[in-house]
C-alpha cells in the first residue's frame, strides 16, 4: 500500500512506469482547489532552476473547468517550502481523449495553458525567470493516473514532448499537500483539511 509520497518514489522510475500503466483515471475536480507536491525522476529536471526534482502543482476552477499552474519548490533537510506566491507555468486539464485515446488519464496540456490572463486576474506579476521557464513548459504534456493500491490524494504522472511527437520525458509522482490559497483557489477551495505527512 502506497500511503506517502515517500513510498511512491521508493520504486524508482520502472516502479512508477509500472504503476502508470495500470492506474486510472481520476476525475479533474477531484484536485482541483488543492496544492500537490511532486518528484520527478529526470535527471534533467534535477538541474532545474525552480525546484530541482522536486516541485509542486496548483489545480483551480477556470469558468466551468480545471486548470493548474507550477510554484517554485525549495527542499531543505527534508522541510518542503512551496512558494504560492510566485505561479508560473499555466496548464490546462482535460480527459486524456483531447490528445490520445490510447489509455485512460488525466492531461495537463502546458500548450493550452492561459497563464497571461490568469496572472493578471490575481494580480501577480512573474519575473523574467518564471516567464521564461513556463514558455520552456509549452511543449509539455502531462498524462496522470490514480496508481492502484495507493491511498487517497496520491498520483502518478508520465512527461511527454508535444501532442505530436509524443516523446516520454519522464515519470513522476504526485502527493495532495494543502489547499489552494483563497487567492488562487477561487470560490470552489476545498473545505476539508489537507492530509500530508509531518
Amino acid at each position: 500500500m502506497f500511503r506517502i509520497l515517500d513510498d511512491l518514489i521508493s520504486v524508482g522510475e520502472a516502479g512508477l512506469r509500472e504503476l502508470w500503466q495500470r492506474g486510472t483515471a481520476p476525475a479533474a475536480e477531484e484536485l482541483a482547489g488543492w496544492v500537490f507536491r511532486g518528484w520527478n525522476t529526470s535527471r534533467v529536471a534535477a538541474r532545474s532552476p525552480v525546484g530541482g526534482r522536486a516541485f509542486a502543482k496548483g489545480f483551480f476552477q477556470e469558468g466551468t473547468g480545471v486548470a493548474g499552474c507550477n510554484f517554485v519548490v525549495r527542499v531543505r533537510a527534508g522541510e518542503w517550502q512551496i512558494d504560492t506566491s510566485h505561479p508560473f507555468g499555466f496548464f490546462a486539464v482535460t480527459p486524456v481523449a483531447d490528445w490520445s485515446r490510447r489509455r485512460a488519464a488525466l492531461l495537463l496540456d502546458y500548450g493550452r495553458g492561459r497563464g497571461r490572463e490568469q496572472l493578471a486576474a490575481w494580480g501577480v506579476r512573474p519575473g523574467l525567470r518564471l516567464r521564461l521557464v513556463g514558455g520552456l513548459a509549452r511543449p509539455l504534456r502531462d498524462l496522470v493516473v490514480r496508481p492502484p493500491h495507493a491511498t487517497d490524494g496520491l498520483y502518478v504522472g508520465r512527461a511527454f514532448v508535444t501532442s505530436t511527437l509524443k516523446l516520454p520525458v519522464s515519470c513522476f509522482a504526485l502527493e495532495r499537500w494543502s489547499p489552494m490559497p483563497a487567492a488562487l483557489g477561487g470560490p470552489q477551495a476545498p473545505r476539508r483539511r489537507a492530509e500530508h505527512a509531518t
